[in-house]
């Protein structure tokens, strides 16, 4: 974990502003059945989306301010919807993979030790659950 808050403050999240950290399964729980609900409860409060890359290999990611509610968006760039004046909305304990995995250095050049080649490998193994997840928040929609 690279968590250094002040040096964040200093630059007042330019990453954030760019492009929302990246998620892996394990930020949402540790079974299956685990990672189905929360990513369900994700999707329904209109902060999380499913995002592809150019072969259309899905990963998870905060919303972009302003595309909320989105279930997929595949933005190009946007500000993480969880990014406030203050800083990530989100304890250490609730922030994406990607954002613990981001380090922050003094010339504003992060390195990020996330790829999201990785992380679409790991959600490659709960495709399934993930487009499931996605069609459970539709339906529920629907029905309102």
């Amino acid at each position: 974990m690279y968590v250094n808050i002040e040096l964040c403050k200093k630059c007042q999240g330019k990453c954030c502003k760019n492009y929302p950290g990246i998620a892996l399964p394990k930020d949402f729980g540790n079974t299956k059945e685990e990672i189905f609900k929360n990513l369900i409860k994700a999707f329904k409060s209109g902060k999380w989306s499913i995002d592809w890359d150019k072969n259309e290999e899905y990963f998870v990611r905060p919303s972009i301010k302003g595309r909320k509610f989105y279930i997929f968006d595949h933005a190009i760039s946007g500000e993480c919807v969880f990014l406030t004046e203050k800083g990530c909305k989100l304890s250490l304990e609730k922030r994406p993979s990607g954002c613990l995995l981001l380090e922050p250095r003094e010339s504003e050049k992060c390195i990020q030790h996330l790829t999201k080649r990785n992380t679409i490998n790991e959600w490659k193994k709960f495709k399934e659950i993930l487009l499931n997840a996605a069609i459970e928040v539709d339906k529920f929609e629907v029905e309102l």
